[in-house]
């Protein structure tokens, strides 16, 4: 074997080697199973194929390399078929995508089957004739009912959850005392306890990669005095939710000191029913973009819904739901209604693109759900992905309550800078952002 093909063959087998080595890790981290699938694939084709090719060259004589030939091309007509037909059956299925995908490509091509039932999964069937064309979602339209949708004692995922335990999060910031007395206002007509956790999700990261010489004391003081400043904010937090709770007896309310690492902050939401979370803090206690705010790490753990307190208004005059292409949009409305928030106030729905596929439908479905719970909903004319901010925030200035799916869609790639996002308008311009 000459030193040329023996250098090609090892080079065959590192390649491959690496192949599935990041195609396991993908397995391992992917979100869900279509991305896991993708990856697995790369493997079956990709790696397996270059590993066997490699082999075929290592040991040199003709039967090898035509038996790893005649392997590869098995894989190449093989792998990628059945990994269709296995991401085509888990789709049936109902099997949830990840938070990466923008829309559902297949909304309205393939039926899709959900196991705990929710507006999302009318996306998933072909609507019937009597919907009106796009150009008919006007401000006063109201969408009709879609024939053959479930009872609404019959949507077992949209059943409102008893109100009895809510978690107020002492972060502190400008919305601290207001996120305080929203939390006591909508704990006293249920009865329910409310908790103010202080200290949670504080600790400052420590620095592990290399330092110059005095860099570790250098680093030890920085993190001592950032962790002093936290505590001073999170005492700040404690006295203002004590005045809260000593102005409104009838409520029962206790607080709570734990100092956890941001990643185990999520520990503490199980058995709560509520987390109210002030607006503009992040994860250390200080102010914070929208998208790494506290109030979105928390809802990101789909356990317990979200309430962002910008500020306490007095009346919810309406609730207007922002329904996207973006994960989670079609489960906006069942998401209120388990929460059991805003029960008299009308609901506005807005479509956000809705020439993208599966908005209108959501639109719909989520509309028709709201109306089997006698919800009073109106759906909004749409706006568009390229909207003016100014117009947005006018449309919005009438509502008190707002429901999305994130605070922003802002992911820092290249046109998030001079692009517009729907999300961040409606979370700095309502009081309150609901996160279900």
């Amino acid at each position: 074997m000459s030193l040329f093909i023996e250098i090609l063959a090892a080079l065959l087998l590192i390649g491959g080697a690496t192949v599935v080595g990041l195609a396991a890790t993908g397995v391992a981290r992917l979100p869900d199973p279509f991305s896991r699938m993708h990856a697995a694939a790369k493997a079956g084709v990709a790696g397996a194929g270059l590993l066997l090719l490699g082999a075929g060259l290592a040991f040199g004589t003709t039967s090898a390399i035509l038996t790893t030939l005649v392997a590869v091309v098995f894989l190449v007509l093989t792998a990628p078929l059945a990994s269709h037909a296995l991401g085509r059956s888990a789709y049936i299925s109902g099997a949830p995508l990840g938070a990466a995908s923008e829309a559902d490509a297949l909304a309205g091509i393939l039926e899709r089957r959900v196991f705990d039932p929710n507006p999302a999964a009318a996306a998933g069937r072909r609507l019937p004739a009597s919907i009106p064309p796009r150009g008919d979602a006007a401000p006063g339209y109201r969408p009709r009912a879609l024939p053959g949708n479930p009872a609404a004692g019959e949507r077992t995922g949209a059943t409102p959850v008893p109100l009895r335990r809510i978690l107020l999060c002492l972060l502190g910031g400008p919305a601290q005392r207001d996120a305080a007395a929203q939390a006591v206002e909508l704990a006293r007509p249920h009865g329910a306890t409310v908790l103010g956790l202080s200290g949670a999700g504080l600790e400052p990261r420590s620095w592990r990669g290399p330092l110059p010489i005095g860099g570790a004391y250098w680093a030890e003081w920085l993190a001592s005095r950032s962790r002093s400043q936290m505590r001073e904010a999170a005492a700040t937090a404690l006295a203002e939710f004590r005045e809260v709770a000593a102005a409104n007896p009838q409520v029962e309310t206790s607080a709570r000191h734990e100092e956890v690492a941001s990643e185990d902050l999520i520990r503490l939401l199980a058995g709560q029913d509520l987390v109210i979370v002030p607006a503009g803090v992040g994860p250390h206690g200080a102010e914070s973009e929208l998208a790494h705010e506290t109030a979105a790490a928390l809802a990101a753990a789909h356990i317990v819904p979200v309430l962002r307190v910008r500020r306490r208004p007095d009346t919810i005059r309406g609730v207007v739901l922002v329904v996207g292409s973006s994960p989670g949009c079609g489960a906006l409305a069942a998401g209120l209604l388990r929460s059991g928030l805003w029960s008299s106030a009308p609901i506005s729905i807005l479509p956000v693109g809705d020439d993208r596929r599966g908005v209108r439908e959501m639109v719909e479905a989520q509309a028709a759900l709201l109306q089997d719970h006698g919800r009073d909903v109106t759906v909004m004319a749409p706006i568009a992905l390229d909207f003016e901010v100014d117009d947005l925030r006018g449309r919005l200035a009438g509502f008190d309550a707002a429901v999305v799916s994130g605070l922003s869609t802002r992911y820092g790639g290249v046109f998030d800078s001079i692009r517009g996002c729907a999300f961040e308008t409606t979370t700095e311009t309502v009081p309150l952002v609901l996160l279900p």
